[in-house]
This record gives C-alpha cells, structure tokens and sequence, in this order.
C-alpha cells in the first residue's frame, strides 16, 4: 500500500508537470504570435511603414502626400529618398531622413528657405534640396 502511494504521488506529479509544459508551448505556438503588429511609442504601425508627423500630430507614411527628395551621394548610400511635408499655411516644413531617428521640424525664415540648426531646406528654380553643413543631401528631381 505505501508503494502504491509513492507510484501514486510521483504520477501527479509528472501529471502536473506535463500539464505546465504544454500551456507553456501553447502560448508560444504561431497562432498565438502576433507578427507585424509592432507599434512605435507614439502607436504609430511601424512594420507598415508609419511613423510620427509632429506637424500633422497623427501617423503617417512619409511617402504618401510628401515632397520625394532624391539622394545626391549614392555611392555610399542604400537610402535613396527624404520626405518633406510642408503645413498648410507654409509656417513649418517636417523632414524625414534616415540619418534622423525622428523627423526634423524646420522653420520658415523666408519665402524659400525652412531651417532648423542643423538642417536647411531650399527651394531654388523650382526644386526643393536639403543642405546639412553646407552640403546638398537631398533634391527634388529637375
């Protein structure tokens, strides 16, 4: 009878254990991983190409709505493009860069000219470019 209550005790023992194991590998299962459903700290869908406009104070694809500028430099550079959203009433213009980790919000201090203290945005024979410490980044296509 005492050998009996041991066998007893060691199977719910490794009843429970076994138990244990497999809610654990359920919640690990593919069905239960959400995958692309990463969120930025302001909410915005990152894995859908969204991230935060500080001027339009929503999320945005910076692709969409936006001024495409093309890289100047490609030789070193898998980047090709910089976004520009200009507000409405032409007060401040939003950068979007790679070399940013956020966008950059310029200022207006004349009719074609946005900047902010590291960055320039100017528009010249109709076309918009990007000027960081004196050097041309970015520019509209011609």
């Amino acid at each position: 009878m005492r050998y009996l209550s041991l066998i007893l005790f060691v199977y719910l023992l490794n009843a429970c254990q076994g138990a244990k194991k497999n809610s654990e590998s359920q919640s690990d299962s593919p069905s239960s991983i959400v995958v692309g459903n990463e969120k930025d700290k302001n909410g915005c869908l990152v894995s859908a190409g969204y991230t935060w406009s500080k001027l339009k104070e929503e999320c945005i694809r910076p692709w969409e709505g936006t001024i495409t500028l093309n890289i100047t430099d490609t030789s070193a550079n898998y980047e090709t493009a910089a976004f520009v959203l200009i507000d409405s009433i032409q007060h401040k213009a939003e950068l979007f860069l790679k070399e940013e980790t956020e966008s950059v919000v310029l200022e207006n201090k004349s009719p074609n000219l946005f900047a902010s203290h590291d960055y320039q945005l100017k528009h010249q024979d109709h076309c918009w470019s990007v000027v960081h410490d004196k050097q041309t980044l970015y520019e509209e296509k011609k």
